[in-house]
């Protein structure tokens, strides 16, 4: 507060105090406990004796009088205003604002997510993000298994965690091959897609001291397919495709491809781009890679920029091949890095 204003204060208490101290001492003898004068308010009797002789000797009568006139003849102030009358509900509080804004924010929120809505997750286990960095699964990269609890982690939280434990169920690191495949066993036998998936990559690499078996792992791939998971189903496809442990068949490999591919993996789409290439159906397989190269994966756009610039299936268009071809020389592609410097060559 204003110190000046501070000081103002305290002198008006200090008057107030006097005048009203003043008012109980008697102004002809100084006695106390005397009453104020019924005309004026502003002198002080204790007794009629000293009221006479104020009033007769002193000349209060004519000033009493003078007092009384200036006090009747002043201006009424006028009357305070009623107060306001409210009907109806009590007006809002600080905390019903509150509440309303996160309600805006709620509904903001759920408006951006119907106008942006992600895409389905590939498996209900895993989702379409990191559980521990929570970053969205890159189409590139190969994303790790956990074997102790089956979900998926991306490379770089794998590298953090190294040989320590698991960060998602708190299991220890194992010992040896043997614990690990016991861990992945158990999974197993609970019917989870992803561990039945694995164990046939297992298998297939022989990983864990398992003895390489590619009848083996497409037997384990088609239980995985049964299930419902998409790398079983791209697994068993290129399995198919290349006649690996199984007898070599082609719509059988596209069959798989494509039940990955309508569920939006970008893997199987391209992979379905190239076989559908090599049958030479061209309007169909650019379809896929369009599919693929919109999600960002590379060998999708490489594809798609060779289709363009060889005119198959579609028109011959350099600008767009240019652009497919820079986009994937950008993440590293070699193959496309050599045909946008041959572009530009022929340019």
């Amino acid at each position: 507060m204003d110190p000046e204003l501070i000081k103002k204060k305290r002198e008006y208490e200090a008057r107030k105090t006097r005048t009203k101290l003043a008012l109980n001492i008697c102004t002809i003898c100084g006695k106390k406990d005397a009453r104020p004068c019924k005309g004026c308010g502003t002198t002080a009797y204790c007794s009629t004796d000293c009221q006479r002789i104020d009033w007769r000797d002193r000349g209060h009568r004519e000033a009493c009088k003078k007092i009384r006139k200036r006090a009747a003849e002043a201006p009424t102030p006028p009357p305070s205003p009623p107060r306001d009358v409210f009907y109806g509900p009590a007006p809002r509080s600080h905390a019903d604002e509150v509440r309303a804004r996160i309600a805006a924010e709620h509904e903001a929120a759920r408006v951006r997510r119907e106008a942006n809505p992600e895409p389905e997750p590939a498996s209900a286990r895993w989702g379409s993000r990191c559980p521990i960095c929570f970053e969205d699964w890159d189409v590139n990269a190969t994303n790790v298994l956990r074997v102790c609890c089956c979900r998926r982690v991306c490379k770089s939280c794998q590298v953090r965690i190294g040989s320590g434990a698991c960060p998602l169920c708190r299991a220890p690191r194992v010992k040896n091959n043997a614990e690990q495949l016991a861990r992945l066993r158990r999974h197993v036998e609970n019917e989870v897609p992803e561990a039945i998936m694995f164990l046939g990559t297992a298998y297939n690499f022989g990983y864990f001291g398992l003895v390489k078996s590619d009848k083996k792992a497409a037997k384990i791939w088609k239980r995985a397919v049964e299930l419902g998971d998409l790398d079983a189903m791209i697994l068993l496809g290129n399995a198919y495709n290349k006649g690996l442990g199984v007898k070599l068949d082609k719509k059988k490999a596209e069959r798989l491809y494509r039940m990955a591919a309508n569920r939006g993996d970008a893997l199987a789409q391209n992979r379905l781009g190239a076989l559908l290439h090599s049958e030479e159906k061209f309007e169909e397989a650019i379809r896929y890679f369009v599919l693929a190269a919109d999600q960002g994966f590379i060998d999708g756009e490489h594809n798609l920029a060779c289709f363009y610039y060889e005119g198959k299936g579609t028109e011959v268009d350099l600008g767009k091949a240019r652009y497919w071809f820079e986009r994937a020389a950008a993440k590293g592609h070699e193959r496309a890095k050599a045909a946008l410097a041959h572009l530009d060559a022929r340019v």
